[in-house]
Order: C-alpha cells, then sequence, then structure tokens
C-alpha cells in the first residue's frame, strides 16, 4: 500500500507545474489588460505554456483515478493537496519570487507532520 503513496507525488508535481505556469503566464500578460475577455482567452488559448499546464493537469486528474481506487480517499485527498501545497508554496517563491515568510514555512511543516501522522495512523 505504501507504493501507491509514492504515485502521489507525480500527481502533485504535475499540478503543481500547472499551477505555476499558468500564474507565471498570465503575469506576463498584465499588458494584455485592456483586452476584452474574447481576445484574453484566445491569447492564453493559442499560448503553449498555458496548454502545457492544462495538459498536465489533465493527465493528473486521470492518474488520480488510479490513485484513489487503491488508497482511502480521507487517506490519500490530505496527502495529495498537503504535498501540492507545499510544492506551490516552494514553487512560487523559487520560480516567481514570491515572499516566503516564517508564517508560511510553520504552516507547510505542520502540513508535513500531519501527512505523516495521518499515513502512518493508516498503516
Amino acid at each position: 500500500m505504501k507504493t501507491y503513496y509514492l504515485m502521489i507525488l507525480p500527481i502533485a508535481l504535475l499540478v503543481t507545474y500547472s499551477q505555476l505556469m499558468v500564474k507565471w503566464r498570465s503575469n506576463a500578460a498584465e499588458d494584455f489588460v485592456a483586452a476584452s475577455f474574447p481576445q484574453y482567452l484566445v491569447k492564453f488559448l493559442t499560448d503553449p505554456v498555458i496548454l502545457s499546464a492544462y495538459a498536465a493537469a489533465l493527465f493528473a486528474s486521470f492518474a488520480w483515478l488510479y490513485v484513489v481506487t487503491k488508497l482511502p480517499l480521507t487517506v490519500a485527498f490530505p496527502v495529495y493537496i498537503g504535498v501540492t501545497f507545499a510544492m506551490v508554496l516552494l514553487g512560487g517563491w523559487f520560480f516567481l519570487g514570491e515572499t516566503l515568510s516564517t508564517p508560511k514555512i510553520i504552516a507547510v511543516m505542520l502540513i508535513l507532520c500531519g501527512i505523516v501522522l495521518g499515513v502512518t495512523a493508516d498503516a
């Protein structure tokens, strides 16, 4: 059963990639603010980075379908969300230059401790 927990990591990585790329490209489009919604939509639907981000999220969704057949949802979902939260926080700091404060670091540590407790309680 523990090997199924490892399958959550690539799913979390794909979702993290998706979130970081969408944020990165939306920041790059700030000069496009005066455009109408259809123009904005076309711009993003033709952006290969945005398309790759949505493809990654779609693939992660299909992989998640497999994982939830192998693990209890009450354990798998918190692990998935917690790991994704930690990766997005670190990715936002490393790739997007977002602030990483002490309260955020403490929050991630508490989440990771909760994940460890949740996984070991299920074993």
